[in-house]
């Protein structure tokens, strides 16, 4: 579907002499200045999403930017009464037909960029939770591109330097009792979530939790929505079999994305933790037992980039999560690690 409002083209300085300016002025003639910078375009397209329970308001010239955050956010519902997230997005026809390549994050004080080349990149201003994308046609027709590394990134990143904090974790809730499911890449964190959804659970999310802010509940939220995979979880899900292995967002590493059957399996956008339990495959042995919490302190802070001097205290958050105490699943077999989490969850050891 093409967009009711064209994409715009790229502006030049087109500055006027001297001479013009003398001329234009002695024939009464009104003297329209460029605006290569783009800055006074008109973006007559708005919508509000509620990017895992948050607010953002869209403003762009463009009907597929909205489409595509339709796509990303459609599911969601407003959790959080807080001042909406402002998300400007201009679409130029400038660019190559090619998808640009995969941007590059730089972040100092409160402003933060992310930049693929001249004509596709976003700016971001945390302390104002204001954010511009300018992005071309030619990357806005690679949908899952744009959606990842712009889009869901840009959201993203205003909630965790404002609302929340980024945890890489899945996690799952049995009853009201939400776990977070902590590991390295390739520690099975999204095989093992989805696991406890097939058996029972409410599924939350596959590998991205975040903990929100300024609460005493240690409430999370998630994409409850999709999980991916390694293309080897396949052997441990049929309903993987046979399906296409993407290349995520177009560039990232392969993956097998399965949309949450709601029929099938339970989800929850959000839960409060109550156990936070590192995995292990590598160690032979079945069991529980207890984890180092400043080591669990240190996996967490490390992707942490809140901004100094805004309200929000991560630290602080993620002390108060971390006052539960921390375990290690060390397991080979994945249904005794569905067994194991159930029992803790229902024993709370």
């Amino acid at each position: 579907m093409e967009s009711s409002v064209q994409a715009l083209p790229v502006q030049s300085m087109n500055i006027l002499t001297t001479e013009q300016l003398r001329d234009a002025w002695v024939r009464g003639k009104e003297v329209e200045f460029g605006d290569p910078a783009m800055a006074r375009t008109q973006f007559h397209l708005t919508g509000t999403f509620y990017p895992l329970g948050f607010p953002l308001t869209i403003s762009t010239n463009c009907q597929e930017v909205l489409d595509a955050a339709a796509e990303s956010w459609g599911g969601f519902t407003k959790l959080f009464e807080i001042d909406p997230i402002r998300l400007d997005v201009g679409v130029t026809e400038a660019g190559t037909l090619d998808c640009p390549p995969v941007p590059v994050g730089r972040m100092r004080e409160h402003v933060f960029t992310n930049v693929a080349n001249a004509e596709n990149f976003a700016a971001i201003d945390l302390a104002q939770g204001y954010c511009l994308i300018w992005i071309t046609r030619a990357a806005l027709k690679q949908p899952t591109y744009f959606r990842y590394f712009y889009l869901e990134s840009t959201a993203a990143c205003c909630i965790v330097n404002r609302h929340a904090v980024g945890i890489h974790a899945g996690c799952v809730d049995l009853d009201g009792v939400g776990i977070l499911l902590c590991g390295d890449s390739g520690a099975g964190k999204s095989t093992l979530a989805y696991s406890c959804a097939r058996a029972g659970w409410s599924y939350v999310t596959d590998d991205a939790s975040f903990l929100v802010q300024e609460r005493t509940d240690r409430l999370v939220v998630g994409n409850s929505s999709v999980a991916r995979f390694r293309p080897a979880s396949e052997s441990f899900f049929p309903e993987l079999r046979n399906r296409r292995v993407v290349h995520r967002a177009e560039k990232g590493k392969p993956s097998i994305e399965l949309a949450i059957p709601p029929r099938a399996v339970r989800s929850s956008v959000q839960t409060r933790i109550q156990h936070v339990v590192f995995l292990n495959r590598l160690t032979g042995r079945e069991e529980l037992v207890p984890f180092p919490v400043e080591v669990a302190k240190l996996y967490i802070m490390q992707r942490v980039n809140s901004v100094p001097g805004l309200r929000f205290d991560a630290e602080g958050a993620v002390d108060n999560l971390l006052d539960i105490g921390t375990l290690e699943l060390c397991y080979s077999d994945l249904d005794w690690a569905v067994e194991r989490l159930t029992r803790l969850a229902r024993e709370g050891r």
